[in-house]
């Protein structure tokens, strides 16, 4: 596959005969990158295969840009890319970066200049950003709440999550109204043809005669605005019902958030990941030669799946990719692997999931069969819901059943590097390091394939874990032992990474000077360290700017000024200003 995508109209007739119009157009955030890491990417080389003209604009800047690929005839695709907007355009402690080509707000920009040159368009929001600012959400810049995305952008519609199912229903809806329709598809005039409330993963603005009173009623924007502990309370809610439906309210309307896509099959992610990507960044990219830079370690990596049961308070990819592993199957990875030595290719830069050892894990509560049609296979699929209450606390769950279905995969590519001599794998992904201690035949193996092995204990302090939902102490120690015994059984000394977070609700100084001690008596390198910052949509989040833990709705300390942050993470890299360090001594 040596063919990018049309990001034009006049690339788009060179690519799709009888070309006059795209079908779908893309405008994202991110420069455009044709690999299996990429949203857009994704789904763009699956509704290319589905038989839709798509066309795809990165980072516009200029009205020209902006209609290089004309008028769409069904809609406008929205995304600020792979990372929130305001996360890419600032620091932690809130400083503006440089050189980052994706505006602040994005898609309110995006939205509002698609508006503004192609009057009625259909728009529809998707990606990380739209995912965690669906709901009413703290914005760390302006240190307050803001409303759900739509009502910020006035889009038409958002597609939460994985969004394949959906896009691909959302676009069999249009084109079966689209033959009865004479004129030109109006979304305002079409919208309950559509049938919205029977599109899984979406969210859209609905009038009070709309309300389904069997669907829960979140508390309302101007409630959270009022109380925070309603807002502490919408957080809570939404995160122990992950898969519900819901309807807010935000001023004199209502969005409607349906409940998320069920997971995704094997036989859909073996379709979907076998599509042909040019892996490269797109020839005209902006700041081409520093991106590829940035992406020339990702080129060959291969996706096992998406999602994390892992449960941080702190962490987006549960909301962004869902707490069920949605797996490929060995066969299909080994393909694709194979496919790549084969291609001249000869190391595998990673098997990339959000965490490792959770390949082919499962929960044993989502039990209720339920049958429905997958356009992305064109057949039915039978996927599996749960119907069971919990309280979302994943790890330790005796329901949840933790497989290590990726040992016998690593012995499939240590046969394919037999059969392709001199080409090598290495995994760069994290593994969970409470989990491993129950997977010590896989720990061992993966250890094979790594030179430096990824871990986020976050911290030590009871108090800290318990307001991260991360493992205890005496579970990284036992880790640390085993780590270091597997090293001498394989006479290895390979660098163990460690992410640590300072700042984060419930840490306080002295929690951080624990940290720094115990970092020294085991010799652990933490250069790895971050200032916590509050992401939309999180637990963590929420208690940051409450004051309230969202789960035991007990008081939490949050340390809140930029000097504190500051001096919490140079105390672990033990780098503190002259008054702290006296402070540290004296006790």
């Amino acid at each position: 596959m040596n063919h990018f995508l049309p990001t034009s109209l006049e690339e788009g007739k060179q690519y799709y005969p009888h070309f006059n119009q795209f079908d779908v157009i893309f405008v994202a955030g991110d420069p455009y990158y044709d690999h299996p890491l990429s949203g857009v990417a994704i789904l763009s080389r699956l509704l290319d295969r589905k038989g839709y003209r798509v066309g795809i604009i990165a980072q516009p800047q200029t009205d020209e840009e902006y209609q290089a690929c004309g008028r769409p005839k069904y809609f406008f695709c929205i995304t600020s890319g792979l990372l929130d907007s305001m996360l890419a355009n600032y620091t932690p402690m809130l400083r503006k970066r440089e050189n980052v080509l994706v505006p602040e707000r994005a898609l309110m920009v995006y939205t509002q200049k698609v508006k503004e040159l192609f009057k009625g368009a259909m728009t529809v929001l998707g990606g990380v950003e739209a995912t965690i600012r669906r709901f009413t959400h703290f914005d760390y810049k302006e240190n307050q709440l803001r409303r759900g995305i739509l009502n910020d952008t006035k889009a038409d519609l958002l597609l939460f999550g994985n969004a394949e199912r959906s896009l691909l229903e959302l676009l069999g809806r249009l084109k079966e109204i689209e033959a009865t329709e004479s004129s030109e598809l109006n979304f305002n005039k079409i919208r309950k043809q559509l049938n919205l409330p029977a599109l899984d993963g979406a969210a859209f603005r609905i009038s009070p005669e709309e309300i389904n009173p069997k669907i829960k009623l979140l508390p309302s924007y101007e409630d959270c605005l009022k109380d925070k502990q309603q807002f502490s309370r919408l957080t809570k809610i939404h995160y122990l019902l992950p898969e519900n439906s819901f309807i807010e309210p935000c001023g004199q309307g209502f969005i409607q958030h349906n409940r998320a896509a069920p997971l995704l099959t094997e036989k859909e992610m073996e379709v979907i990941y076998s599509v042909e990507f040019t892996r490269k960044l797109h020839p005209h990219s902006r700041n081409l030669v520093e991106n590829e830079r940035m992406v020339a370690k990702l080129e060959t990596s291969v996706i096992l799946g998406r999602g994390c049961w892992g449960s941080c308070n702190f962490c987006i990819i549960p909301l962004v990719q869902g707490k069920e592993i949605a797996r490929r199957s060995k066969e299909s990875i080994l393909k694709e692997i194979e496919t790549l030595y084969q291609q001249g290719f000869v190391k595998i830069n990673d098997l990339t999931l959000p965490t490792l050892n959770m390949y082919g894990s499962y929960c044993s509560l989502y039990d209720l069969e339920e049958n429905l049609f997958s356009p992305i296979i064109g057949q039915e699929v039978v996927v599996y819901t749960k119907k069971k209450y919990c309280d979302q606390r994943c790890v330790g769950c005796p329901k949840r059943i933790l497989r290590d279905d990726l040992y016998p995969l690593l012995e499939e590519v240590e046969k394919l590097q037999q059969k392709y001599l001199g080409t090598e794998l290495e995994l760069r992904s994290a593994i969970r390091h409470d989990l491993i201690l129950r997977q010590k035949a896989l720990f061992r193996k993966i250890m094979q394939f790594t030179s430096r092995l990824k871990i986020a204990p976050e911290h030590i302090s009871k108090t800290v874990l318990k307001s991260m939902n991360k493992g205890s102490r005496k579970e990284f120690e036992d880790f640390l032992l085993e780590y270091k015994k597997i090293n001498q059984e394989q006479g290895t000394h390979k660098n163990l990474v460690p992410y640590f977070i300072a700042a984060h609700p419930g840490s306080t100084m002295e929690e951080m000077r624990l940290l720094r001690e115990f970092c020294e008596e085991k010799d652990l390198y933490v250069n790895l360290t971050q200032v916590f910052t509050p992401t939309p949509g999180t637990a963590s989040t929420a208690a940051y700017y409450t004051g309230i833990d969202t789960f035991t709705q007990g008081f939490v300390y949050v340390p809140r000024t930029f000097r504190e942050k500051k001096n919490q993470k140079n105390i672990l890299l033990n780098t503190a200003s002259p008054e702290v360090r006296v402070n540290d001594e004296l006790g």
